[in-house]
C-alpha cells in the first residue's frame, strides 16, 4: 500500500483570487477597506498616546482598553494589508510559510482580544455587583495577575475561572 502511494503534500505557494468575477471592480471595492483600516490604525494609535502620557488614565479599565487597541491593530495589520496587495497589485501569490505566519497571529489576535475582553467583564463585574468592596476585591496583586495573564493566553484560561472563584469566595468573606 505505502509503495503505491507517491503522493506529497509540499506546497509552496497558495495563489489567492480575490473576489472572483469581480477583478475588474478591486480597485473601488479596496478603497472602503482602506479607509477603515486607516480609520483602525490612526484611532487606536492616538488610544495608546492618550493612555500612556496621561497618568490619571493608568487605571485598570484604561490599561484592558490599551491592550484591546492593541489587539485590534494586530489583527487589521495581520490581515488587511494582504488583502490590499490583492486588490491593488494583483500579488495573488502568498508562501506557505507567510500563511501559516498570518493564520497564527490571526487566531492569536482573537485569543488576545477574547481574553482582554473577559478581563473587562470581569472588572465591572466586580465593580457593579461589589462597588464598596472593589479595592479590596480587585487589590494590585489581583489586578498583576489579570495582566500577566493577558500575556498568556493559554494560561488565561486556564487561571480565569480559578480566579473568578477565588474573588467571589474574598468577596463574601469565606
Amino acid at each position: 500500500m505505502y509503495e503505491l502511494n507517491e503522493s506529497s503534500f509540499d506546497p509552496i505557494t497558495f495563489v489567492l483570487t480575490g473576489i472572483p468575477g469581480m477583478e475588474e471592480s478591486h480597485i473601488w471595492i479596496s478603497v472602503p477597506f482602506c479607509l477603515m483600516y486607516l480609520t483602525a490604525v490612526l484611532s487606536n494609535l492616538v488610544l495608546l498616546f492618550i493612555i500612556a502620557t496621561d497618568r490619571s488614565l493608568h487605571e485598570p479599565m484604561y490599561l484592558f482598553l490599551a491592550m484591546l487597541a492593541l489587539s485590534d491593530l494586530m489583527l487589521s495589520t495581520t490581515t488587511v494589508p494582504k488583502m490590499l496587495a490583492i486588490f491593488w497589485f494583483s500579488a495573488r501569490e502568498i508562501s506557505f510559510d507567510a500563511c501559516i505566519t498570518q493564520m497564527f497571529f490571526t487566531h492569536f489576535s482573537f485569543i488576545v482580544e477574547s481574553s482582554v475582553l473577559l478581563a473587562m467583564a470581569f472588572d465591572r463585574y466586580v465593580a457593579v455587583c461589589d462597588p464598596l468592596r472593589y479595592a479590596a476585591v480587585l487589590t494590585v496583586a489581583c489586578k498583576g495577575t489579570v495582566v500577566s495573564t493577558h500575556h498568556s493566553p493559554q494560561r488565561s484560561f486556564l487561571s480565569w475561572p480559578e480566579q473568578l472563584c477565588l474573588v467571589q469566595a474574598a468577596s463574601r468573606g469565606v
